[in-house]
This record gives C-alpha cells, sequence and structure tokens, in this order.
C-alpha cells in the first residue's frame, strides 16, 4: 500500500497540464531504508519535482500531513533537508526560478504553496516547533482542489498557470 505522501505526489503529477514539462527526482537510497541518511553513497535531491511551463521553472517540495499545523522535523528533520532548503533559497535567486514548499493537510483537505523565502523567513525568525496552517493562509497561497472518489486534481493555474 503506498504511503499517503506518495499518492499526493501522483495526484500533483496528475494535475499538471500536459503541455507542461514535469519531472520528478527520483527517491534516495536513504528513503527505502526508513530514512537512514548514513548511507556511504546517498543522494539528496534539491526538491520533489520541477515543472517547467515555458515561461518559468518551479521546483516544488511535497508534503502531506494531518492536523493543523506541520511540525518542523517534518520539514528540516535532517542536515540534509536544512541544506535542501538552503539551495532551494539559492535557487529561488536565479531569472525565472521559484521554488515553494506544497503541504496537503489532509484532514481539512485544504492546500497551500508557501515560497521557499517565506519557509525560511519563518523557520530563522520564529520560535516554534510546527508552522501552523494560519501562517500558510496567511502568507501562502491555496491552491484550490477538486475531490474525486478517492483522489484529489489541484488547480495549478494559480501558481504555474501564468
Amino acid at each position: 500500500m503506498k504511503n499517503l505522501g506518495k499518492i499526493f505526489e501522483d495526484n500533483w503529477k496528475k494535475s499538471i497540464p500536459d503541455h507542461m514539462f514535469y519531472y520528478r527526482f527520483r527517491d534516495s537510497a536513504s528513503s527505502y531504508y526508513g530514512g537512514n541518511d548514513n548511507l556511504r553513497f546517498s543522494i539528496t535531491n534539491i526538491a520533489d519535482c520541477l515543472v517547467f511551463n515555458g515561461n518559468e521553472l518551479f521546483l516544488f517540495e511535497l508534503k502531506n500531513h494531518k492536523g493543523k499545523s506541520i511540525p518542523l522535523t517534518a520539514i528540516i528533520g535532517k542536515k540534509s533537508k536544512e541544506k535542501q532548503i538552503n539551495d532551494l533559497v539559492d535557487a529561488s535567486c536565479k531569472i525565472r526560478v521559484s521554488c515553494y514548499l506544497v503541504v496537503f493537510f489532509c484532514d481539512v483537505e485544504r492546500c497551500f504553496a508557501l515560497d521557499i523565502n517565506d519557509l525560511y523567513y519563518f523557520l530563522k525568525n520564529e520560535d516554534r516547533k510546527s508552522i501552523p496552517i494560519t501562517y500558510f493562509e496567511e502568507d501562502g497561497i491555496e491552491i484550490p482542489i477538486k475531490k474525486l472518489k478517492t483522489n484529489y486534481r489541484y488547480d495549478l493555474n494559480v501558481l504555474i498557470g501564468k
């Protein structure tokens, strides 16, 4: 049985318009061994996937989470995750590159994209152990969803349909 994160990633992919280029980075070997980052040749990816709409490159880190806040350990639990966020911040400084943390709060069936720079600001300036959904409501972009029988589709025009 697939975990909820993989189901979210599949639903995200199916929401990308056909005329846009989509690529999902391969999971590192560590993800197959319970998240063991001590593997000798484990690689880390900058994000879960990328989308190119013809004008702009988008890098997305995707998270599916139950509850009304997401723990920081789910976002930056390991040193490699801190490096990943720094790499995404650096990438977002390039021309026509946008980077987002996308969180689907499955309990409330709401999805938000948070610019990686807003995430970085939160991590550096807030003394919290989780990011509440209200932060996403105030500083993020809500992505409209359509519920199918068991899956979802995300209206990505608010992000990449420019």
